[in-house]
């Protein structure tokens, strides 16, 4: 067993004095390491370790010491009962309207909701399909908050649906959908397929009493608080939280930094891990440089023993991408110069994104999440121009090559085993590293705001560029971030 360093002895320490605390743990410095000397260190109590996946929870089962049990949250709230909701075949939006009866739910006589034209909304945007698209969608945010009702806060915002008029009729006909498809989902006999976070919520509004004596959170910056408000509520448990705060990556799907709720909720100690033994002294330094500009408090120290270092790499194990168009560009460039290229997480995003494409193009609607506010491909190409950055490369690459191609490549993904080439976006790459990491040029430079003449970095864009650096064990090619050193403000 590697000896624990003074961090790490620090930690197994205050476990030791059972109270609660939250460890400060950067990438690649023994989080989990530090959660099994913990562990191992106080066989006699109870312990029960929340994965962030089930690949994690598996690994934790086989290393850590028998009287911890390791679980994902979705683990600890399953019940067999559900299996046959959740086994039922996929469930369209357009199947699941029909199956709930959107119509009879909003008294809609015709096939179509009666929309003012005057608030931009085209009538086809608003069929019962797309409806219930947005409600279940309202009800999975639903389900990842500590919320007990469905409220109008739960309705995601839609490009091209965020103005006040459009918002309002959006809200009118989604939130009594939504309302029914969560009775529904309660309801033994309900015609909705179930989804994991639908069990989640129910087992959660059941105020669960954990059967351990302690409580340990991996990757607590990531958690919804539908699960933070959990394992709060286990008062008779210590409760110690692991992650880091900077790595904390999907505010936009619900997630919440629970590292900041538990130290709030509990007013306990936060300790740091910052002995990074994934990368050197070169790479560390990266690291730090997007911890200053996002104003964390954690620096990272690298591990003299590895070798790393910082600059152009050619032929690179990983390209890391800002969005999912991005990453196809790079995919396509690389299938056609003819190297066996994978993409993490596979090309069904990919496909997806491409499907919706062709049919604006075609003058159909959508229901995929980024493009179902858009009444067709011109408009998509508008708002492009003038607003958004990621759909403009996704307009581009859709322009440039046409959905045909943007398929065939996806479909002719390797294997990451077989692969030359790793391609990923950095919110998959979280949780993964590579010999050698070049960064990808669509992680564009913020613009210098007009009054005020700062260039002005959001926070969570600084967090995933972090995220994104510190894939890397031997080489970064982090030229595309250059421009870090012209952010002069932080907005949250």
């Amino acid at each position: 067993m590697v000896d624990p360093t003074p961090e790490q002895r620090e930690a197994i320490a205050t476990h030791g004095d059972g109270i609660d605390c939250v460890l400060q743990a950067g990438a690649g410095c023994g989080k989990s390491s530090t959660l099994k000397m913990i562990a191992k260190s106080d066989p006699r109590r109870r312990m029960t370790y929340v994965a962030y996946n089930k690949a994690i929870a598996s690994d934790a089962k086989r290393s850590f010491p028998s009287n911890v049990q390791a679980s994902t949250g979705h683990g600890l709230a399953f019940d067999p009962k559900y299996l046959p909701r959740l086994n039922r075949p996929r469930q369209t939006a357009h199947v699941a309207a029909q199956a709930l009866d959107v119509k009879k739910i909003l008294n809609i006589l015709g096939s179509t909701p009666a929309i003012p034209t005057d608030l931009g909304l085209a009538p086809k945007a608003m069929t019962g399909k797309l409806i219930m698209r947005s409600a279940l969608d309202t009800v999975a945010q639903f389900c990842h908050s500590a919320d007990t009702e469905i409220t109008d806060r739960h309705v995601p915002r839609y490009d091209g649906l965020t103005k006040p008029e459009p918002r309002a009729a959006l809200l009118a006909l989604v939130l009594p959908v939504a309302r029914a498809a969560w009775a529904d989902l309660q309801t033994e006999d309900g015609v909705l397929k179930m989804s994991h976070d639908h069990y989640l919520k129910q087992w959660a509004l059941s105020d669960p009493r954990l059967a351990t004596d302690v409580v340990l959170l991996d990757e607590a910056q990531d958690t919804n608080d539908v699960l933070s408000a959990v394992l709060l509520a286990q008062e008779h448990a210590q409760r110690i939280a692991v992650g880091d705060s900077s790595q904390a990556i999907y505010e936009w799907r619900g997630a919440k930094d629970a590292l900041k709720g538990f130290v709030q909720a509990l007013s306990c100690p936060e300790l740091t891990l910052s002995q990074s033994f994934r990368f050197g002294p070169a790479i560390a330094e990266q690291a730090n440089l997007w911890l200053r500009t996002i104003d964390a408090p954690l620096r990272l120290t690298g591990f003299d023993q590895c070798e790393s270092s910082v600059g152009p790499v050619d032929d690179p194990d990983a390209i890391l991408c800002r969005t999912n168009s991005g990453a196809m560009g790079i995919v396509m460039e690389a299938l056609a110069a003819g190297r066996k290229t994978a993409l993490v997480g596979g090309g069904g995003d990919i496909k997806s994104l491409a499907w919706a494409a062709e049919a604006l193009q075609a003058g159909r609607p959508t229901d995929h999440p980024e493009l179902m506010g858009f009444p067709s491909w011109d408009a998509v190409r508008e708002y492009a121009a003038e607003e958004d950055g990621s759909l403009k490369v996704l307009v581009g690459l859709i322009d440039d090559h046409g959905t045909d191609a943007i398929l065939a490549a996806a479909d002719a993904l390797s294997s990451e085993d077989n692969a030359d080439l790793v391609v990923s976006t950095a919110h998959r790459s979280k949780g993964r590293e590579w010999p050698t990491v070049r960064i990808h040029s669509d992680f564009r430079p913020p613009k210098e705001d007009p009054k005020t003449g700062h260039v002005i970095l959001r926070r969570e864009e600084g967090r995933l560029a972090y995220v994104a650096v510190t894939r890397a064990r031997q080489r970064l090619d982090s030229a595309a971030l250059a421009w870090v050193r012209t952010v002069t403000a932080i907005s949250n």
